[in-house]
């Protein structure tokens, strides 16, 4: 029995049943769901999502701004490369400390603990106590939380570099990078199971506080231990703050991409 030409999933790939998915699924999207307009010279400006270009320039704009005159001390440089590790690299510490690894699971933690390797790839179990720390320290790097970021991550994986992988590389690096969080997304992302996401209780209760929980450990608490630490609140601020965002969101969420990249080759 043949498709029907315009099913449910194809405008609402988040609620298809399970099982449902068809081998030419892709094709079949790609024909009947209907994209937006390209994006040109002309209306580009129109298709910005403000609230990722805040992210993503804001913090450089403050952190530049800021370092102009404001010497980076020792301790705070320490702190630095520090906590840009517990956010943007997953806390490989927590996870040494916590459990024993092969040296396979040492470099994979060391890129990410908790957004990519145990939510999105589910590729070892963790206690409650490790999901809700990683949980917290994920939210620092400020790229959505982890039911977002799992569920696009999902997506590219199953559709990688065709039109319903979120960050397709066939559009090039610029929109690879950060250019499909730039602007509005042409198409929505390929279906993705996430009911594992969405039965978790930590992934739950991130989601729900992301805003607060983003706004506590990107800004509050690296500004706050060097202040309260060694008396440079503007040091933590404008480096372990603005700048370490701007590291963590560029570093590690390209090498992500690359890596998944080298993996589905």
């Amino acid at each position: 029995m043949g498709l029907s030409p315009n099913p449910t999933y194809i405008q609402d790939p988040e609620h298809m049943p399970t099982g449902s998915i068809p081998d030419n699924y892709v094709s079949h999207t790609l024909k009947h769901q209907e994209a937006l307009p390209p994006i040109t010279w002309s209306n580009w400006y129109k298709e910005l999502n403000w609230l990722h270009v805040f992210i993503l320039f804001v913090p450089p704009t403050l952190g530049i701004i800021g370092a102009v005159d404001t010497p980076l001390q020792r301790k705070t440089a320490i702190w630095f490369v520090v906590y840009s590790h517990l956010t943007g690299f997953g806390g490989f510490a927590l996870i040494f400390l916590a459990r024993l690894l092969t040296l396979l699971e040492l470099y994979y933690s060391g890129l990410t603990a908790g957004y990519h390797r145990l939510w999105t790839h589910r590729t070892y179990k963790a206690s409650k106590t490790l999901e809700y720390i990683l949980a917290i320290l994920g939210a620092g790097v400020v790229e959505g939380s982890i039911a977002w970021w799992a569920r696009g991550h999902r997506a590219h994986h199953r559709y990688t570099d065709t039109d319903l992988d979120p960050y397709n590389a066939h559009r090039g690096l610029f929109y690879s990078h950060m250019g499909w969080m730039i602007f509005k997304p042409r198409r929505k992302p390929g279906h993705a199971d996430v009911s594992d996401l969405r039965q978790n209780p930590v992934v739950k209760w991130q989601h729900r506080y992301y805003l607060l929980l983003a706004f506590i450990m990107a800004v509050v608490i690296p500004m706050t231990v060097a202040g309260y630490g060694w008396g440079d609140w503007k040091g933590g601020y404008v480096y372990a703050s603005m700048l370490r965002l701007v590291f963590v969101q560029h570093v590690s969420g390209n090498s992500f991409r690359i890596q998944s990249n080298l993996l589905t080759v």
